[in-house]
């Protein structure tokens, strides 16, 4: 979607997950006690309610980068709801660790060797700038946040020909005035939708969605292509050397030798024998 939002939370046992509409982005608690429910929690989800994780100084001890931990987040990758944009997966990067390049640089490594490609967006608080560069994810505490600068920095980037995405705002649950913000940032959402620039915006993005759809059927119909003409080559291949072995294998037998050979198969029941003297004769037996 061209705006989604997200419910911050470490846990999926609270009521307000429920009645939450949107997707769920989880502070990954890694205590062992909580790590087996955890998964059977992720694998119960439906997969039309996306989830994705962020990394945040809460759980991502990044002076102390063991490979276990790593592999714990990459097994939460897999999980059939796990949201992804163009073929990557969403994960929110935490303001606070941002720089700490080496858990990052990790993570990104081992996801690389394993087939997987990483999105990482940087979350924003509302007060920072709007007019940024990139994709960005907005953290919202307070219905102060502003809808029209954010989605005309969008457009700004997108004819700029940037790579704009799609607009994420993250909602704490731990937030005690999280309700009221949603109740006052809906209103707000509604008078975006009428304004002209987020339909330009919103027909854009749905635009550039159905070109990387056909993109990837394209490269996908050209590999097929690809692996096609390989498998053709090969045969190609492999039928030259066939009919080069029988050159160097079978013609280059002296005549006396072939003629006994098929005596033999006279013998044998396999040719009959007057094919031997008349080549309008029926040559083999059935």
């Amino acid at each position: 979607m061209f705006i989604n939002k997200w419910l911050v939370t470490d846990s999926f046992d609270s009521p307000t997950n429920k009645d939450w509409k949107g997707g769920i982005c989880l502070e990954l608690p890694w205590e062992s006690e909580v790590e087996s429910d955890l998964y059977k929690k992720l694998q119960g989800l439906p997969v039309e309610t996306p989830f994705a994780i962020l990394l945040s100084e809460n759980n991502c001890l990044l002076d102390e980068v063991s490979d276990s931990r790593i592999e714990k987040i990459i097994s939460v990758f897999f999980q059939p709801s796990y949201f992804l944009t163009n073929d990557k997966l969403v994960v929110f990067l935490s303001d606070k660790i941002a720089g700490r390049g080496v858990f990052i640089g990790k993570l990104s490594e081992k996801c690389k060797k394993q087939g997987l490609s990483l999105l990482l967006l940087k979350t924003r608080s509302e007060g920072s700038s709007y007019h940024s560069e990139g994709q960005v994810a907005y953290e919202v505490t307070s219905p102060g946040i502003d809808y029209s600068a954010i989605v005309e920095n969008w457009l700004s980037q997108f004819l700029e020909d940037k790579n704009s995405g799609e607009l994420h705002f993250l909602f704490w649950k731990k937030d005690p005035a999280m309700v009221q913000v949603l109740n006052e940032m809906r209103e707000k959402e509604i008078e975006l939708y009428n304004t002209d620039h987020y339909k330009f915006a919103n027909v854009l993005y749905q635009k550039q969605k159905q070109i990387d759809r056909y993109k990837k059927e394209l490269d996908l119909k050209n590999s097929v292509e690809k692996s096609t003409q390989l498998y053709l080559d090969m045969q190609k291949k492999q039928t030259a050397d066939n009919v080069e072995w029988y050159h160097h294998e079978y013609e280059i037998l002296p005549t006396w030798y072939k003629r006994f050979g098929h005596v033999i198969k006279v013998l044998m029941g396999k040719r009959t024998f007057r094919s031997l003297f008349n080549d309008k004769e029926k040559r083999y037996n059935d």
